[in-house]
């Protein structure tokens, strides 16, 4: 009930704080500079407290061997968390303040639920934010699917060790800092659509790479030194260029807002963003029931320890990951493929909204020429 109750309070903060990034700027390219913000200071604050949790909170004591189990952490660890998530919202909220004398005020109404449920459905009907959803579904499920067997590979496939599988997760690190770096100026140069498409074909091309070779065996053995380097490498530039895919579709969906606009009369980034928020979270618990129904096709057995799963296992639960994540992918790209709002296109829909106000300051409104 307590993790519902904290859920649903971030949430509250979560959806107009990531519709603010349409409000803040109308701007085609520095919408993707804000957006690669926030998700660069999302990867490393939720890396930095996982981090944190593991290696100064959870330790091990004379009755508790194993960190994660001992209670005690848990009580500094979440004090230490509720001030951090205290803090970020302070930050940006005080940071942001300034900004709402230039903020869109939409104009009062009274509105039935009827009225309300018909406008959010004719709202939320638009083309191009339908197949960002249809992209966003796809990529939340891969998602859970690549959170929940990446221990698998890890542990089975590759057969690392704890400490080295804590290395490839400190690359996550180096791979936000890129997505962050890269994310604006190439949407700049090939557009937002291009590199959503090409960086999400990029990434699953890395992260599939090891295994497909693997499997060909093709690929160094799991006792060779130059393993956890390569896959280091492969961490890094797969999980950026999956940022950079994600930071280019929430920029598409800011775009969404003005063509929306012309075509209903309404502002509407909030129920935009909060659509876009519960596609997400509630979708990707089905990348992670995907993988449980992967492992039990394939037989893997149950408190199974490295090395004394069969070779026949370990193969099949590459190669049925290697499909179910290329068709995931692959349903993601075709979906952004859809998408219909250009560079060009914006700035036609910013030109008709500037005319249009302008009427309406001068009197010209509809029912004024009426």
């Amino acid at each position: 009930m307590v993790a519902i109750i904290i859920r649903s309070f971030i949430t509250m903060y979560e959806i107009p704080s990531s519709a603010l990034a349409a409000e803040l700027t109308t701007d085609y390219d520095e919408r993707t500079k804000v957006l690669s913000y926030r998700y660069f200071f999302a990867w490393w604050g939720g890396l930095t407290m996982t981090l944190l949790a593991l290696k100064v909170f959870l330790t091990p004591d004379a009755e508790h061997p194993i960190g994660q189990l001992n209670p005690a952490g848990y009580v500094t660890y979440g004090y230490v968390a509720a001030g951090v998530i205290f803090a970020a919202i302070m930050i940006s909220a005080l940071g942001t303040h300034r900004e709402i004398p230039r903020l869109r005020v939409p104009p009062a109404r009274k509105l039935t639920l009827g009225q309300l449920a018909r406008e959010m459905i004719g709202t939320l009907s638009h083309r191009s934010f339908l197949v960002l959803m249809g992209a966003g579904l796809f990529n939340a499920m891969a998602g859970g699917l690549v959170l929940s067997l990446n221990l698998y590979f890890n542990t089975f496939f590759w057969q690392l060790p704890a400490g080295q599988i804590a290395i490839l997760a400190g690359a996550n690190f180096i791979s936000a800092t890129l997505a962050f770096g890269f994310a604006a100026p190439i949407s700049k140069r090939l557009g937002k659509k291009q590199t959503a498409q090409l960086t999400k074909v990029l990434a699953f091309v890395i992260a599939v790479t090891p295994i497909a070779l693997r499997l060909l065996d093709a690929f160094p053995a799991n006792d060779s030194p130059s393993l956890l380097p390569i896959l280091f490498v492969q961490a890094v530039f797969s999980t950026g260029f999956s940022i950079i895919s994600a930071i280019l579709i929430s920029s598409m969906i800011a775009d969404v807002v003005e063509d929306s606009e012309l075509q209903t009369g309404r502002r509407s980034e909030g129920l935009f963003f909060a659509a876009a928020a519960f596609v997400g979270k509630a979708v990707s618990g089905v990348g992670i029931f995907a993988s449980s129904m992967i492992l039990l096709a394939i037989g893997f057995p149950q408190n199974a320890q490295p090395g004394q799963v069969s070779e026949a296992v370990v193969t099949n639960l590459g190669v049925t990951y290697l499909f179910v994540l290329g068709g995931l992918y692959g349903a993601a790209i075709a979906c952004v493929s859809l998408y219909r709002i250009t560079r060009e296109g914006h700035a036609e829909n910013m030109r008709k909204l500037a005319a249009q106000a302008e009427q309406v300051e001068g009197g010209e409104g509809p029912e004024h020429t009426a």
